[in-house]
């Protein structure tokens, strides 16, 4: 009989333990513009070269949230050189895409995205139109699906509970993934 009530109870105790975490509710990870910002900021830092002639760097980027079009902007600083050119050349570049949840990476990407201008300093009117048209077609392909941020493991482990992403919601200031109790 006590064999009995022994294994009652831990049944008992294991069942309740498995109702709480499921009643433990949704939970949400947030990052803010400026976080994304830094991740930009690191993504894109590294030089790469286009048409195997010209080297871009982008830096410094300003990230602007859009939660009506769930959209991000961002506006950045280009530094263009060549062997062709005898001088680098500066100017600002600005960039935009949707955000969207991978939940296979478990991560915030960039989704459709687009070089909206490319303005070099100095540069005449058919010069910066032949470069926006140029960025614009190879620009969104390089950019497309750019992860932002990643939901660490332990993130989606909490009191016992196994959370899975499920949402994700973009303010003015920050992006907010949903996670729901599996």
């Amino acid at each position: 009989m006590r064999l009995f009530k022994t294994i009652f109870s831990a049944l008992v105790v294991v069942l309740l333990l498995s109702q709480c975490a499921t009643m433990m509710g949704e939970r949400t990870v947030s990052m803010s513009a400026s976080q994304i910002q830094q991740k930009l900021n690191s993504k894109l830092a590294k030089p790469f070269t286009v048409m195997r002639v010209f080297h871009v760097q982008l830096s410094n980027a300003l990230v602007t949230l859009d939660p009506a079009s769930g959209r991000i902007h961002t506006t950045m600083d280009a530094n263009i050189g060549s062997d062709l050119l005898a001088n680098s050349a500066t100017g600002k570049a600005s960039l935009s895409g949707l955000l969207k949840f991978d939940a296979a990476r478990h991560a915030v990407i960039l989704d459709q995205p687009a070089i909206d201008a490319i303005q070099l300093d100095g540069a005449n009117s058919e010069w910066n139109g032949m470069l926006q048209k140029m960025a614009r077609e190879i620009g969104s392909k390089w950019l497309n699906q750019l992860v932002l941020y990643e939901v660490k493991p332990e993130e989606l482990v909490y009191g016992g509970a196994h959370y899975q992403p499920t949402d994700l919601r973009v303010t003015a200031d920050e992006v907010q993934v949903t996670l729901k109790p599996q």
